[in-house]
């Protein structure tokens, strides 16, 4: 009876890898089946990238000093000596005796035995699935042998993730510039709207358009166009923080998600764009101008297609006004109802 319970549970478990991408809520869903067999009190899957260690997900009932998303160096730790041996390594008892750095994290959390498995793909350790107990001795030649027929599925099923993972953000970058698309666009003004509802703040977004592309595709072919576009694109992805986030929005227009930035200080963003935009020389006699738009939430409207409404309609007033400026207009809502008010375009240089 009990050998058949424990093939029920590792068919249940089998089940659980490979019915989802998702590879936190598949650990979740994992160590709540292989409790019924092992006892668990933390679990991780992770990944090893060259000389670090990626922490996918996590799963504890216990105060972890890890989380989802940590990355740690690989050296002197077990997954270091996975790498090296592709065998399971066991620590019976920490308080006994530890072999690797990471054991006194373990040992702040109250952990005395861990086991690590080598999650193998085409004769390489690709990464582990590591269960750790508050209990000693918690993991014998029985548990060890469960587990090692779950991580040729595991591993598998990491590696979907992350193809999966690679295509769908090759879905939203520009090939041209190496920005995100328009599409990555819109799922991120979404989110960003969706943070500051919850947590309150504002962000900012700016439209640019180049004013002088047309002139250039027309006079020196598109080839020539197409370079003094990813010009622009690498100046405005240098320019802005590592939180913003910079977008090819469609033909000679980029925008600029700001995140914490109010219309002034996103004004002297855009500034600085421009200027450098401006100051980009080559073998052709045509100017490399651009004029830019800005739009701040949640003044410019509540919702995405407002804010990139009300950042086009200041870069319209921009353009109207000669091109090569910026110029910032204002939604403001009363009662849920939407006016538009743009403020004058201003030359500030």
């Amino acid at each position: 009876m009990k050998r058949q319970e424990e093939s029920l549970i590792i068919s249940h478990a089998s089940t659980i890898i490979v019915s989802g991408l998702d590879i936190q809520r598949m650990l979740n869903s994992l160590i709540g089946e292989l409790r019924k067999l092992i006892d668990i009190n933390w679990a991780a899957i992770t990944r090893i990238e060259k000389n670090k260690v990626h922490f996918l997900a996590i799963s504890s009932d216990t105060a972890s000093t890890r989380k989802a998303g940590d990355r740690i160096q690989l050296k002197g730790t077990a997954y270091e000596w996975l790498a090296a041996h592709m065998v399971a390594a066991v620590e019976p008892d920490l308080l006994q005796e530890s072999r690797f750095i990471t054991s006194k994290y373990h040992l702040k959390q109250g952990i005395r035995s861990i086991v690590y498995l080598p999650l193998v793909r085409e004769g390489n350790v690709t990464g582990s699935i590591t269960l750790a107990s508050r209990q000693p001795h918690a993991y014998g030649h029985r548990h060890i042998g469960i587990l090692e027929r779950l991580t040729p599925l595991i591993a598998a099923q990491i590696e979907n993730a992350r193809l999966y993972g690679e295509a769908v953000e090759t879905a939203r970058i520009d090939e041209l510039t190496s920005l995100y698309n328009r599409r990555a666009m819109n799922e991120m003004i979404a989110s960003e709207i969706e943070r500051c509802s919850r947590y309150g703040g504002t962000f900012s977004l700016i439209i640019l358009d180049i004013d002088t592309l047309k002139n250039i595709n027309d006079t020196y072919g598109h080839l020539t166009g197409d370079e003094y576009l990813r010009q622009v694109g690498t100046i405005i992805k240098t320019t802005v923080r590592s939180t913003d986030r910079a977008f090819r929005y469609g033909g000679d227009e980029f925008a600029i998600l700001l995140t914490h930035t109010t219309t002034d200080d996103a004004t002297v963003v855009a500034e600085r764009v421009r200027q450098q935009v401006a100051s980009v020389t080559g073998d052709i006699d045509i100017p490399i101008t651009c004029s830019l738009g800005i739009a701040s939430w949640p003044a410019g409207g509540p919702d995405v297609n407002d804010i990139i409404n009300t950042a086009d309609a200041a870069l319209y007033q921009a353009k109207r006004e000669g091109g090569n400026q910026t110029s910032a207009s204002v939604s403001i809502n009363a009662g849920g109802v939407q006016d538009d008010q743009s403020i004058p375009s201003q030359k500030l240089w």
